[in-house]
């Protein structure tokens, strides 16, 4: 007799990752190098932010989805980066410029994330797993839905979500989703470190709403519910090429 369990990953449709284009220019960070770099990210989160570029920086190298003029004039106008005229139409590669797809995708995502009242955290140490916290979508229904816990005037407990981006070597994809429930301060609208949570005597608390696995697919559920559109996910680069995932996680049969 074999039964069903649910596999936390949402399929991509096709193999989208194939020939994946982007417009290549050279660029050059101007001194002092490590703030300009920090600034110049800052520029990146607000193009995207606003649908006119998805944008990485690797090599000397900024990889564009969308209106590279606009970047290029950004840049040049901050005084964070030069960037040269040439300008190339580049197939990037899944087995050396993985890194530049998933950055490109995650902008992408971020800006989808929030028309929907998500807001992605990047986070400070590298990664690949990005989390998302409904703090546009307001508190008191989400506490309706189980999806936020008071636990002080301060303090809430919110269910957010995981997400991380793995590509194949054919190009197709699979987006693997799970539960995130951090205690955020509200005045800051961030999370909370460890730390901070053990300073304050919480961590019996955190610990205590810690939902069953039935209760964590239910709740990750009701969260895709609100981020997918139907039974699909769809990202939309800032030039208009689109990757769709079917918003409804796979059973693997076991026996």
């Amino acid at each position: 007799m074999s039964e069903g369990i649910y596999v936390n990953y949402l399929n991509v449709k096709g193999r989208p990752f194939v020939g994946f284009e982007v417009i290549a220019r050279p660029t050059i960070v101007t001194k002092p190098v490590k703030d300009n770099m920090r600034s110049m990210y800052i520029l990146f989160t607000q193009l995207s932010s606003m649908g006119v570029a998805d944008v990485d920086f690797r090599r000397n190298t900024i990889f564009v989805r969308g209106n590279d003029e606009e970047v290029a004039k950004w840049l040049k106008e901050s005084g964070v980066a030069f960037v040269g005229v040439e300008r190339n139409n580049v197939r990037l590669e899944l087995d050396r410029d993985l890194n530049i797809i998933r950055a490109l995708f995650y902008r992408a995502f971020s800006r989808y994330a929030n028309k929907k009242g998500f807001k992605m955290l990047w986070g400070k140490r590298k990664g690949r797993w990005k989390k998302l916290l409904p703090f546009g979508i307001d508190l008191e229904e989400l506490i309706d839905q189980e999806l936020a816990i008071r636990i002080g005037n301060e303090l809430v407990l919110y269910r957010g979500l995981y997400i991380m981006l793995e590509v194949f070597n054919d190009g197709g994809a699979v987006l693997w989703v799970d539960l995130y429930s951090p205690i955020v301060k509200l005045s800051e609208q961030r999370p909370l470190s460890p730390k901070e949570a053990k300073n304050l005597g919480l961590r019996d608390t955190h610990t205590s709403y810690i939902p069953t696995p039935i209760k964590r697919l239910e709740l990750t559920n009701k969260l895709l519910g609100i981020l997918c559109e139907g039974s699909e996910l769809n990202i939309m680069f800032a030039d208009g090429y689109s990757i769709s995932f079917t918003c409804s996680f796979p059973m693997l049969k076991v026996m």
